[in-house]
């Protein structure tokens, strides 16, 4: 008797709900009779007030002919009633009539299924009366579903107590039919499915009078009959053939109810199964059917989306928003479906069909549909992954004909489904460009896909040394991809679409000669060719006027620079004895000299992120020759950065310095920003590692470190690495090239190198070449007086023969060492005439000074000066 006291307590619920509905509406209808009430009185009551505020006027004697009139308009100025306003609903309306009746329908179903459960744990029911049992509960729920809805005002039949009654009675039929046939063995496959199969279908039409939700548990019970069911020999056909029912049953439905959200479900659902039966139940005797079931799937996709005519509800195209999202997901996952079937059936020929055919339905759906005329690129990626994840056999020693053991009809098959999608994106896409509305798109599409899946056939077929002369093929597309560049530009009339038809086809026309390059040319050369495509690519902008080619240049100039900075096998290459000469002078001399013409040529037009980049990469490559030329001619070991070569280091740091005043009087002179700050920063390197390397980690006094100095006395490593330097800083300073805290830094260097070189010159006169060894005698320590003197005074003399300030206070400085010196030092340590001499010089020197001084005046101020 439990179950006849459930149904009760069931039935008790459903009547319950239909009492709470009918009451909601008998309050509704009070509400509103109320309402109209209050407007009536409103009215009455400003109409009384009115007549009163308005004087009584007397009446004027009427003619015995005429008769007074006993009725008076309504003033018109009388305000028109203010529309109710609707009340909004409260948090306990929406918790009682939305979240408490899902609530409860879970409930009922969760209680159905509890009923069942207890009646197996003791016993009660057999299995039959059970499952009757609960698909009797389901069919209870639907019907007090229906009565509900029937039961409602026709605007208010779409409730949330309906819907949780029809979706807990479909639950519950569903679990009831697949207990019989999953636990209980009462139902064959053959009867188990196709009622699975009833109860999902009168589920997703029981939602257009219930409402979507109970459509997405129809659709989502729809789709997993064909897993609940399972079958020893389970048939593609069948499967596929109830799939596309399925599929086309609900979106005709969602497109019938506007219901756009739900086609997500049907797309997961459609092609889920697509995919996993490629994984895991794929037989070759499968392909006409997966392949049929894809194409299928695009025209369900572009029905949904365009409409089926002569079918009333099913007529126009639906542009929502949310349509075309789930259209362009369905279109990119067909095609990837389309890839696995390829990949799984070993690029069978109805595989590589149905591909094809994909590729193609893609194609005349953008043709037929501008605003989702994207989707060509689904058809190109589509195409260019399967040649790059073609299952080709591994190369070998063996060769068979042309081939290391791969068969001809091998190679021919993937030849021939190169050429075949790149006729059918390159020459359609270009056929298509006179009818369509968006050009840019198909002829981006037609530039594109002839060379990349040229490359693509080129890296799967070099390594089995097959070589159909690549180089040929690459420029006969450049052919005509130029002659579609002349095609567009005879057409060119200014509208944005033709331009960028225009662009297309000028950098197909550059990919497709860069692709030549590569195939020909191999290390250094490719990069040359790269670098050299920048001016011709400069020379086409300055025609055309095109903006993206600028982009286009920016890419390759930044692919150019990696491969000369970053590529350490760069190193490596191939390098002959002769001097400058050799593969360094032209692959980095010929990208240098590229990058400063495609820079004066794209910099005439404007001064952008382009202009910059091909400045500061002309730097960098000539930075790097004068570099690499220096170590090819200085040592004999591969190339590589090395920092115990005392003269290689000096004769580097030599270049850098030059290289930064060059580049800092033309940035001067020029006004170009990069150049400038190009120069500081190469002048910045360049003093780092003089001073810090070659001044005190390297300096030739210092124990352990010093290096030797090679050389004659005054012509030696020592005027590489400390007078030439010392010049360059001095040439930096008087000119004031850069910021002034740089020229200002230039000038003490100058003086401090200068100082530097004279006094190791004199260490190497008494020492010879090792300077960190040997004892200084009393000859050589008044040698350095009297070189630091003569060094300090004809700093002075050039101080008043130029009038430089900076240069005399330097001077000034070194007297006041020298005089300290003098007085500190050699009065303790010499002795004898060089005691005396030390003295007497200096006070000559000293008077001297004075009487110049005196004589020239080089304290007066002068125009120009500055401290």
């Amino acid at each position: 008797m439990d179950w006849l006291l459930t149904l009760c307590v069931i039935a008790a619920s459903v009547l319950a709900a239909k009492a709470f509905s009918r009451t909601r509406a008998l309050k509704a209808t009070i509400l509103a009779l109320k309402t109209s009430v209050e407007i009536l009185d409103q009215r009455l009551s400003r109409f009384e007030d009115l007549r009163a505020s308005v004087p009584e006027a007397p009446l004027p004697e009427a003619p015995p002919d005429e008769t007074v009139g006993v009725s008076a308009p309504f003033p018109a100025q009388m305000a028109a009633p203010l529309a109710p306003v609707p009340a909004g609903k409260g948090w306990e309306e929406i918790l009682v009539e939305n979240w408490l009746v899902w609530v409860g329908g879970v409930a009922l179903a969760l209680g159905g299924a509890f009923l069942v459960k207890l009646s197996i744990d003791y016993g009660l029911l057999i299995p039959g009366v059970r499952v009757a049992l609960g698909a009797l509960l389901g069919l209870t729920l639907w019907a007090g579903a229906e009565w509900i809805v029937w039961g409602e005002p026709v605007e208010a039949r779409s409730s949330n107590v309906s819907q949780a009654l029809a979706a807990a009675g479909a639950a519950t039929i569903f679990a009831s039919l697949y207990a019989a046939y999953q636990l209980y063995g009462l139902l064959p496959p053959a009867l188990a499915f196709p009622l699975l199969a009833l109860t999902a279908a009168a589920t997703v039409l029981m939602s257009l009078q219930h409402g979507p939700f109970v459509a997405v548990l129809g659709l989502a019970g729809a789709f997993a009959v064909p897993a609940m069911v399972s079958n020893e020999q389970p048939s593609a056909l069948a499967l596929f053939a109830y799939l596309i029912l399925v599929g086309a049953g609900s979106l005709a439905l969602l497109r019938h109810r506007a219901w756009w959200w739900l086609a997500w479900i049907a797309l997961a659902g459609s092609i889920g199964w697509a995919l996993l039966w490629l994984a895991m139940l794929y037989d070759r005797a499968d392909v006409w059917v997966v392949g049929g079931y894809l194409l299928g799937q695009i025209g369900l996709f572009a029905a949904l989306r365009r409409g089926i005519p002569g079918v009333p509800f099913l007529e126009g195209v639906i542009d929502e928003p949310a349509v075309r999202s789930v259209v362009r997901t369905a279109f990119w996952a067909i095609s990837t479906a389309a890839l696995v079937l390829v990949q799984v059936d070993s690029n069978g020929t109805v595989a590589l069909g149905c591909a094809f055919l994909t590729a193609l339905s893609l194609l005349a759906f953008a043709y037929r549909d501008s605003r989702l005329d994207d989707v060509v690129a689904a058809a190109g990626t589509l195409a260019a992954a399967l040649l790059a994840f073609w299952s080709l056999p591994l190369p070998v020693d063996q060769r068979v004909g042309l081939l290391h053991n791969l068969p001809p009809e091998e190679v021919g098959r993937f030849l021939t489904v190169a050429m075949a999608f790149g006729l059918l994106l390159g020459a359609g896409g270009f056929a298509a460009l006179v009818r369509v509305r968006r050009r840019s798109r198909w002829a981006a599409l037609s530039a594109a896909a002839p060379p990349i899946l040229l490359a693509l056939s080129y890296w799967r077929m070099a390594a089995f040394g097959f070589d159909p002369d690549w180089t040929v093929v690459a420029l006969a597309l450049a052919a005509m991809e130029l002659a579609a560049v002349c095609w567009a530009a005879q057409r060119r009339d200014g509208e944005a679409e033709n331009e960028l038809v225009l662009a297309a086809y000028a950098v197909g026309v550059l990919g497709c000669t860069i692709l030549a390059a590569v195939f020909v040319l191999e290390n250094a050369w490719l990069t040359v060719a790269l670098a050299l495509h920048l001016p011709a690519l400069a020379w086409v902008e300055g025609r055309l006027r095109l903006p993206v080619l600028r982009h286009v240049a920016l890419g390759i100039a930044a692919v150019v620079l990696v491969r000369l900075t970053l590529n350490p096998e760069v190193l490596r290459y191939a390098l002959s004895d002769t001097l400058i000469f050799n593969w360094l002078l032209y692959g980095y001399g010929l990208p240098a000299v590229a990058f400063i013409l495609a820079t004066r040529q794209f910099g005439s037009r404007a001064d952008d992120l382009l202009v910059k980049v091909l400045e500061a990469g002309s730097v960098v490559f000539s930075v790097l020759l004068v570099t690499l030329e220096l170590w090819h001619a200085l040592r004999d070991r591969p190339l590589r950065f090395e920092l115990d070569n005392f003269t290689l280091n000096a004769v580097e740091a030599i270049a850098w310095l030059a290289m930064a005043w060059w580049l800092l009087h033309l940035g001067e002179r020029r006004e170009r920003m990069v150049l400038r700050w190009s120069g500081a920063i190469l002048f910045a390197v360049a003093t780092v590692f003089a001073v810090g390397w070659q001044g005190i980690f390297l300096n030739p006094v210092m124990p352990f470190f010093g290096a030797p100095v090679e050389g004659w006395f005054l012509l030696d490593s020592l005027f590489l690495a400390y007078a030439i330097p010392a010049m360059l800083y001095a040439v930096l300073g008087f000119y004031r090239l850069g910021p002034r805290a740089l020229w200002q830094a230039a000038m003490v260097l100058a003086a401090g190198f200068a100082f530097l070189w004279v006094t190791l010159e004199v260490r190497h006169f008494f020492q010879g070449d090792r300077l960190n060894q040997g004892f200084t005698g009393e000859v050589e320590w008044y040698a350095y007086s009297a070189v630091w003197l003569a060094f300090a005074a004809a700093g002075l003399g050039a101080a008043l023969r130029w009038r430089s300030p900076w240069l005399r206070r330097a001077s000034l400085l070194g007297l006041g060492l020298v005089v300290g010196k003098v007085f500190l030092s050699d009065m303790a340590d010499l002795s004898g005439a060089l005691r005396a001499l030390s003295f007497i010089g200096l006070g000559a020197v000293l008077v001297g000074i004075g009487y110049a001084c005196r004589r020239l005046q080089p304290f007066q101020p002068y125009p120009g000066s500055t401290s």
